[in-house]
């Protein structure tokens, strides 16, 4: 599953906490121990979504409290209905760039040879260029999903350097990236503006509900042996109310066990690994709703006691399951 440094944690909350957002609470309630940020700890990107939905919900702000001027809570799902109606990816660009100006951003587009360039600047205070990358990425992303498949970059660049998270950027965009450059932008073959959008309209309520993991996710990783264990798992869950064993999981992609363990090892990850971050983001989810007693959920998710549940709960939020619950109440 893909995880998020603690960098972008501290970044992403960093416009909010100056408008004085308790951005404290707003990573408990997604899951995310107060303590992770100074003990440099990876988190989810389920809990980096929950945590990314609050902050524009607190600061009523799309840009999670980085605008100039707030831009609305809905922007996300107005530009996603009216990209989806394109026909090819050159027109959604098109649609991008009339969405974002009324952003305070600017999207322009530039054809060299055979080549196209993407440029992107905004108007907005952003130090730490949290935003800038963001857009950039959701740019990218976006048009992939339009197009269901994924837009290979021949390059990227941004006109900084950055600092503390080279490891960390180098994942945005799975090319060769410069930085200190003149722009910020990415670069991909011009015969992928004719590419169609495959989507159906109504496939943008999926996307919908799934934002902003279309940002954090990068294309195809929704066919890679951890997404398809960790779906497997949900699906068996959903079911029968308990945790699926590595067997089972095998079984179900014919393989065997180890070849299964061998394979999720390539991928730094192990099935037991999943099978946490599975319990942890059910967990949260039943918690919120008062009518599951914190002895049932222990119980569907196939821990001995609630005193264990309780435990390793606290381990992932430094809250029991109780504190927890208590920071939804109205």
């Amino acid at each position: 599953m893909a995880t998020i440094g603690h960098y972008y944690i501290k970044s992403c909350i960093s416009a909010a906490i100056f408008k004085g957002v308790d951005t404290k609470a707003l990573m408990m309630m997604a899951g995310i121990a107060p303590s992770a940020i100074k003990n440099k700890q990876r988190i989810t990107d389920h809990c980096m979504g929950l945590l990314l939905n609050s902050l524009i919900q607190h600061t009523q702000d799309a840009f999670f409290g980085f605008s100039k001027t707030p831009v609305t809570p809905k922007f996300y799902q107005m530009l996603l209905k009216s990209v989806a109606l394109s026909k090819n990816v050159e027109q959604a660009i098109e649609t991008l760039q009339t969405a974002l100006s009324l952003a305070g951003c600017q999207l322009e587009m530039t054809r060299d040879d055979e080549k196209i360039s993407l440029t992107l600047t905004h108007q907005h205070d952003d130090p730490a260029h949290f935003l800038q990358e963001y857009l950039m990425v959701f740019v990218h992303r976006l048009l992939c999903w339009l197009a269901n498949k994924t837009i290979a970059l021949n390059g990227a660049s941004v006109a900084y350097e950055p600092e503390d998270y080279q490891t960390e950027f180098a994942l945005l965009f799975r090319c060769e990236t410069l930085t200190n450059q003149a722009q910020n932008a990415i670069f991909f073959d011009a015969q992928i503006l004719d590419w169609p959008v495959l989507q159906e309209p109504d496939n943008i309520y999926r996307i919908i509900d799934q934002f902003p993991l279309i940002v954090l996710r990068f294309p195809e990783s929704d066919n890679a042996l951890d997404q398809r264990v960790y779906r497997l798992i949900k699906r068996y869950f959903n079911t029968h109310n308990n945790l699926p064993d590595a067997n089972y999981i095998a079984d179900a992609l014919s393989m065997s066990s180890a070849t299964l363990r061998r394979q999720l090892g390539e991928l730094e990850t192990s099935f037991s690994q999943l099978k946490t971050e599975f319990r942890q983001e059910q967990a949260m989810r039943l918690l919120r709703h008062p009518q599951n007693t914190i002895e049932a959920i222990a119980t569907q998710l196939d821990y001995s006691e609630a005193r264990a549940f309780s435990r390793v709960f606290k381990q992932w939020t430094e809250l029991t399951p109780s504190q927890y619950r208590q920071l939804f109440l109205p």
